[in-house]
């Protein structure tokens, strides 16, 4: 073992959320099958980087200040945003609303997954739960432990047979690269119109088991939430609003911001990268719009999945200077720029 570094012993002791009781890498115990190819490639990876272990148990820290106070920000905004467009009563702010408040839900769908990884807290892990299925995961129809049930597997064997998402994603052709720029944003306008939208709630919510088979505490918070939206739909007449401004932005154009992220994470590659995964650093617009909390440092996180959104920039700058990562990392540039010419096939 190397003195000082992450190696191929120790590296999932901090930066896995496979380890066994393990809360460093977000996840609790699980059973595990024989490391694969992937799994090895990830050992391999993060012994070469040589990530010093203090200063990953550093960026590894927990911060349930921040993502709570995130989270309640993004909520501030989409109560914001419907009580604006209440008043006005005009229908070209109305249409803004449901495209602005599809990007604050995919805000949500971050911190989520933020809570997944139990960013909020590792010592009590039901509390964690809790906090992030009330206020991120049961508004959009799952849950944090169906989430997280299928996320472990990703990150497991990020793209190939052993991923779930990958399995479910390159069956459809709409997964299948090269594509042009212009067939890409035909694809984000059929997302925007809903048109995949029941195959791909299908997928999550039965399938992929994000909000059915689940354990009796996530069940009675799951039940008692939607009693909850039901009653006050009922008691203050918010059947319309709940409507039109929460689920139909969910079915239409968050499903196209998912499905663009989605890509860009892991489909159209130009080499297999780290982790199999691409890293998208966007302008502030696109930042803001469509990978808000630094979630387009997507390598990163797979490569130390421990450490919060907010320290992922800071640990981009550490790899960047990793001879490994600068020889097989992917990083593009722009979502509307470098990430449609990758999709494209063209240098």
């Amino acid at each position: 073992m190397e003195h000082g570094l992450i190696s191929r012993d120790n590296a999932s002791d901090i930066a896995s959320p496979l380890k066994p009781d393990g809360f460093i890498g977000g996840f609790h115990h699980c059973s595990v099958t024989p490391p694969s190819t992937s799994s090895r490639d990830s050992d391999r990876d993060r012994l070469d980087l040589g990530i010093d272990r203090e200063l990953l148990l550093q960026l590894s820290r927990p911060i349930p200040g921040r993502l709570l106070f995130h989270t309640l920000v993004e909520w501030a905004l989409i109560v914001g945003t419907i009580t604006l467009a209440c008043w006005a009563n005009n229908v070209w702010i109305s249409l803004a609303a449901i495209v602005f408040i599809a990007t604050r839900q995919h805000a949500l769908l971050i911190m989520m997954h933020e809570f997944s990884h139990r960013q909020f807290s590792r010592t009590r892990p039901v509390l964690n739960d809790a906090i992030g299925d009330f206020l991120t995961a049961l508004p959009l129809l799952i849950s944090i432990h169906g989430f997280r049930a299928e996320h472990l597997l990703h990150h497991r064997a990020p793209s190939t047979d052993a991923d779930p998402n990958w399995v479910s994603s390159v069956r459809r052709s709409r997964f299948q690269f090269p594509r042009s720029r212009a067939g890409m944003m035909g694809l984000l306008c059929l997302y925007c119109l809903g048109v995949y939208t029941p195959q791909e709630l299908k997928g999550l919510l039965f399938e992929g088991g994000m909000a059915i088979g689940l354990p009796r505490g996530a069940k009675l918070r799951q039940v008692g939430f939607w009693l909850s939206v039901l009653a006050a739909c009922w008691a203050f007449n918010l059947w319309v609003i709940v409507a039109l401004y929460w689920f139909l932005p969910m079915v239409t154009v968050l499903m196209a911001v998912v499905f663009f992220r989605e890509v860009a994470e892991h489909h159209g590659m130009p080499k297999r990268g780290l982790e199999a995964t691409r890293s998208v650093i966007g302008g502030p617009v696109e930042s803001f719009l469509i990978a808000p909390y630094s979630v387009g440092f997507h390598a990163e996180h797979h490569l130390y999945p421990s450490v919060p959104f907010c320290r992922l920039p800071q640990l981009h700058c550490v790899l960047s200077g990793r001879t490994r990562y600068k020889e097989h990392a992917v990083v593009t540039r722009g979502y509307f720029t470098g990430l449609l010419r990758e999709l494209s096939g063209k240098p």
